[in-house]
């Protein structure tokens, strides 16, 4: 019903999987689907990531809209650790593509015959091999792993107000202490069907 209301929903005629080409579907898809008007961005996103729309929107508004290859998120690696051969990428937790690196990946022969393999370093490998994705946003700190009781690292800290992006929300009390961080529950109606924690 969604679907047919709002043209907003994309079955894709693919089983669920992480690492054997879901992503490479969804994105190569898209062109069939809103090529006729395609949108000046693209993001993939993990679902279990809360993204602060206000500051996502803000943050590309001074990026190239139009054939310019941007790839947006947090870089891998943001540290030490050695990813080698498939550096640099951008984190599967969410990045953002330039609806020109969508087109090229819809047509291009490089991800149509390779794309099983961990989904964000695959992205950054197609790119990375084939010269693509020339304008590259190092989003972090913005973009970051829900913390928790775990230890501070280069993707992975405490809120903060400027965030785009939290990841890794596994837990209902994580949801629920992303969402009062983010002050998104208050002024809500009290409400038989749902409880407002």
């Amino acid at each position: 019903m969604e679907s047919v209301l709002h043209d907003d929903i994309i079955i894709l005629d693919c089983k669920e999987n992480k690492n054997e080409g879901k992503t490479y579907k969804f994105l190569s898809e898209l062109e069939k689907w809103y090529g006729d008007e395609p949108y000046n961005f693209v993001m993939k996103t993990d679902d279990d990531s809360y993204i602060i729309l206000e500051e996502l929107i803000q943050s590309l508004r001074d990026k190239p809209r139009f054939d310019k290859e941007d790839y947006y998120g947090i870089k891998i690696p943001c540290d030490k650790e050695d990813y080698f051969p498939y550096q640099p990428f951008m984190e599967g937790m969410g990045y953002v593509l330039s609806w020109d690196l969508v087109e090229w990946i819809a047509t291009s022969d490089l991800p149509r015959n390779d794309y099983n393999g961990p989904e964000d370093m695959w992205t950054g490998m197609w790119f990375n091999l084939a010269g693509k994705a020339k304008n590259r946003f190092d989003m972090s700190p913005r973009i970051y792993d829900y913390k928790g009781a775990a230890e501070t690292n280069c993707f992975r800290h405490d809120f903060i107000p400027e965030s785009i992006l939290v990841h890794r929300l596994k837990q209902d009390f994580e949801w629920v202490n992303t969402l009062n961080y983010f002050n998104v529950t208050s002024g809500l109606k009290p409400s038989k069907f749902y409880n407002i924690l």
